[in-house]
């Protein structure tokens, strides 16, 4: 089995598709649908705080890796056409808009399962996981880009995202001290922002308006490459 074949070939019409935005977003359906499970079991059984801390994270690694097998495509088919080229910026933004309707619809189904099924009182969970879909969006389809594997950028994702936390802290500790964590100034509390989630929050959106920005030219570039490269076939 060639280990360059993405499970679901998102965003790849077959030949008599005619590589329409409507052939993207049935391509699209099969992978939002699979990816829409994993927080389920987490919502449905575990109503407790720890349950739905793990819910928000698996939701965070199924949107995450939604969005990496969409730009997973296959830079080894040399018989694509490519009708993308010569209008990559329309290419990008069609899959930034449907990749967001997908995510915001993801969303909305975790949020009402999360309130209705396991806790009606807890709204900072549907907040955080709407949070959530930004690095998605953003960082994602950079690391996919660069890496070509999926697995790769959404670990990588999960990690660079965790680390401005750890830059935070950092920063935390010497505002207030070695003494921090002791203080609790080092704990992230939502519902009442202390400096460690200003500067969580600072942190990640500069990270992903930095790789949305590297994202994007990344994906002008490899679709402006002369035929023959090697490159995937975006056909809207």
């Amino acid at each position: 089995m060639n280990s360059q074949q993405p499970i679901f070939k998102i965003g790849q019409p077959t030949e008599n598709s005619g590589g329409s935005p409507f052939d993207f977003v049935r391509s699209l359906w099969p992978a939002w649908l699979y990816w829409l499970l994993p927080p389920l079991p987490a919502i449905l059984f575990w109503h407790s705080h720890n349950g739905r801390f793990i819910a928000l994270c698996l939701f965070f690694v199924s949107c995450t890796s939604l969005v990496a097998s969409v730009f997973n495509a296959d830079f080894t088919n040399p018989q694509g056409l490519t009708v993308g080229i010569g209008r990559p910026n329309k290419a990008w933004r069609l899959r930034m808009v449907f990749l967001g309707l997908a995510l915001l619809s993801q969303w909305a189904i975790f949020a009402v399962l999360c309130l209705s099924l396991n806790d009606a009182h807890d709204i900072m969970a549907p907040v955080l996981a709407l949070g959530s879909l930004i690095p998605s969006l953003s960082i994602a389809p950079c690391l996919t880009l660069v890496t070509r594997k999926p697995f790769a950028a959404v670990v990588l994702t999960l990690f660079l995202v965790g680390s401005m936390k750890i830059l935070g802290c950092v920063i935390v500790d010497l505002a207030y001290g070695w003494h921090a964590d002791a203080q609790g100034y080092t704990t992230l509390t939502w519902t009442h922002p202390n400096l460690l989630v200003w500067l969580f929050w600072l942190n990640t959106g500069l990270l992903c308006l930095s790789l949305y920005i590297f994202g994007r030219k990344r994906f002008v570039r490899d679709l402006t490459r002369p035929p023959g490269s090697g490159l995937s076939s975006v056909r809207y």
